[in-house]
């Protein structure tokens, strides 16, 4: 298409019936104009994909300046200014199995919860669909707390994580030991343990599903250094949001010059559909593409399944530019005589081939032929042209 019928779409681009808009009903009203394609696209994450035994949740930022009373700045973030989001990946892989955008006060998280602080009620509203089936979640200081490990631990869920020396119910000396390099002091009640070993600073710990036991670890500077085991673990496993976020970095759909929100949501939302397709792609055993191919062939395969006839339109000054079809060197292709017109029996077409080519006095070659290759709706000479097409990637 065109870049100002592009434009035209992308202008009038909407997701939601504003006359049927309810406030005092709606579940989440200040995501109305993007929330009903929203829970379709985060119901199939879940519907697609069991995620392994080891998920984490972390909080991920995508990036928006305009006007809007929910931004978020997060220092430790790449693009500090815009909304943010609960989600909850697999650790291993990165898939994006549930999220929640925080739209600030009226964040809409599950009634279940609504006694709990936000960390708690966040953590659990994206476990709901995982409780009570033995998964193993790991949060940061944000999130962990003697309050949400409790919870879980009813709901059969394990967790571990780094946490708040000043958490409401730590143990009451876990802040005011003084510990020297490698030293650890820990306390335990029931399956639940608190830990604080120190390493360059002190390093405060949670688990359901850890002891004190150590492992030696060989460091990039070449050195062994012995580590808690909850300590390797929690790096192992915490990264799924982060290699998400970083994966989505690479290719992105999102534009700076976007102004609406929900526009800006929908594109990162393509952006988290595309990340986790690539993921089930390489789950099929197959030889897996690397990511930026992937992308690749998913537009190729777009154009092929949705791509129409194109339609010359004559415009003074600019000739028509043909639509490529991305199976023309893979597909197979038979000639064939272009059909008659009720203005002509027996039309031409100009050949790309020879037309893509000029002279000895640099003009552009104009050739017509009366064939053509259905399935590319092209004109070509039958010979070489059809040949090359079909072959050559430059022609």
């Amino acid at each position: 298409m065109s870049e100002y019928r592009f434009s035209l779409i992308m202008k009038y681009f909407h997701f939601t019936n504003n006359e049927e808009f309810d406030e005092a009903t709606h579940p989440a009203p200040k995501l109305k104009k993007i929330w009903e394609v929203y829970q379709i696209i985060v119901t199939n994450f879940q519907r697609t994909y069991v995620p392994e035994r080891d998920v984490s949740v972390d909080e991920s930022l995508m990036a928006y300046k305009g006007r809007l009373s929910w931004i978020q700045y997060i220092a430790s973030k790449r693009v500090r200014f815009g909304i943010k989001s609960y989600m909850l990946c697999e650790s291993s892989t990165g898939y994006i199995w549930n999220s929640v955008i925080y739209t600030g006060k009226g964040t809409k998280f599950n009634p279940r919860y609504s006694g709990y602080g936000m960390a708690t009620s966040s953590v659990l509203t994206l476990l709901e669909p995982l409780l009570n089936q033995g998964y193993c979640v790991t949060t940061d200081n944000f999130y962990t707390s003697p309050e949400l490990y409790e919870v879980l631990l009813q709901n059969k869920t394990d967790a571990y994580g780094t946490v708040r020396p000043n958490r409401r119910d730590m143990p009451s000396m876990f802040a005011k030991k003084k510990l020297k390099t490698g030293e650890m002091v820990a306390w335990q009640k029931g399956k639940m343990m608190a830990m604080r070993w120190r390493d360059k600073k002190d390093v405060c710990l949670m688990s359901t599903v850890h002891n004190t036991s150590t492992a030696m670890v060989h460091t990039r500077g070449g050195k062994d250094v012995l580590k808690p085991q909850v300590v390797i673990d929690y790096n192992n496993t915490m990264g799924g949001v982060d290699r998400a976020d970083q994966a989505m970095t690479f290719y992105p759909a999102m534009r700076k010059q976007q102004k609406k929100y929900y526009k800006k949501i929908f594109r990162h939302l393509l952006e988290q559909c595309l990340w986790n397709a690539y993921i089930l792609h390489r789950a099929t055993g197959d030889k897996p593409f690397v990511h930026s191919e992937f992308i690749w062939k998913v537009v190729e395969r777009i154009f092929v399944t949705h791509q129409t006839p194109s339609v010359a339109v004559n415009r003074p000054g600019r000739r028509a530019v043909d639509v490529v079809n991305p199976e023309r060197l893979t597909g197979r292709h038979f000639m064939d005589y272009i059909p008659p017109t009720s203005k002509k029996a027996a039309p031409t077409r100009m050949c790309v081939v020879c037309c893509s080519k000029r002279d000895g006095n640099g003009k552009k070659v104009r050739k017509e032929t009366r064939f053509h290759c259905p399935d590319c709706d092209v004109g070509l000479c039958a010979v070489p042209c059809f040949k090359i097409y079909h072959t050559q990637d430059v022609y």
